[in-house]
């Protein structure tokens, strides 16, 4: 495999047996079809079922496919971050497990990369499809939350949580090595950092599909998001997000 990676496709799991193999199929699939070189990292967060055996096998006969496994469980902002700043690709696309953004969406993103370091999939904005709803209450809590976070944390922006974004590698590499929020609240986080250290993103409208059987537990998310708006808006004041956290010594790979 070329060491100049164009593209890394960071994908977190945990507990994932049903549904992982099929998302790495249809990843390889598009990927495959593309004229740039890629990698894919999975970055297992400590499952208890046979995440990390499906991986394995999939991976002897998938020389881009690299596994990284974690004993103990982090939260999913912790295991996005060990990924993005282990990947080597010229852009960062992290991706959730169940594909619930179909992976061919990146084509949305890919052509305002040049321009903007940050490219956010999103559900929310003009032009998104949702193909498959969530149910009523958990669709309410989602977009209070959504709410709460565009007033308290990153105004202008539709959709923070969409687990479909792309990262310029310098942008990333800077970004994540200020996150300190392990579980979900490193969504807006990450854009809170992106906003302080000055770097522009785009929204970008996508297709989304909901995935019945979510581990997320919605209302319990909530309230984690509430504390966690207020861990981010101290952490600012503290002046805790420094400039430069990371700096990538290597230049961009050229496509």
């Amino acid at each position: 495999m070329s060491k100049d990676i164009y593209l890394s496709v960071v994908i977190p799991a945990y507990n994932e047996e049903r549904r992982i193999g099929k998302t790495l199929a249809a990843v390889r699939g598009f990927l495959d079809k593309q004229n740039y070189d890629y990698e894919v990292l999975v970055v297992d967060d400590g499952s208890r079922d046979t995440t990390r055996d499906i991986v394995g096998i999939i991976a002897e006969g998938w020389p881009q496919l690299k596994m990284i496994a974690n004993r103990a469980n982090r939260g999913k902002g912790a295991v996005v971050k060990q990924g993005v700043l282990d990947a080597r690709g010229r852009y960062i696309l992290f991706a959730d497990a169940d594909n619930a953004t179909p992976v061919e969406q990146l084509d949305k993103l890919l052509p305002y990369a040049r321009e903007y370091p940050i490219v956010i999939g999103s559900r929310h904005c003009p032009g998104a499809k949702i193909h498959i709803s969530q149910a009523p209450h958990r669709k309410l809590l989602s977009r209070a939350s959504n709410l709460l976070i565009r007033i308290l944390a990153v105004p202008g922006i539709w959709d923070t949580q969409c687990g479909f974004k792309l990262f310029e590698r310098n942008a990333v590499q800077n970004i994540f090595a200020n996150v300190r929020l392990n579980r979900f609240g490193f969504d807006f986080e990450s854009l809170v950092i992106a906003r302080h250290l000055g770097y522009k993103f785009k929204e970008v409208p996508i297709e989304w599909y909901n995935d019945p059987e979510s581990k997320v537990r919605t209302g319990r998310e909530a309230l984690r998001t509430l504390r966690d708006l207020f861990k981010v808006k101290l952490n600012l004041l503290r002046g805790l997000y420094s400039k430069g956290g990371y700096i990538h010594r290597n230049p961009l790979p050229r496509r």
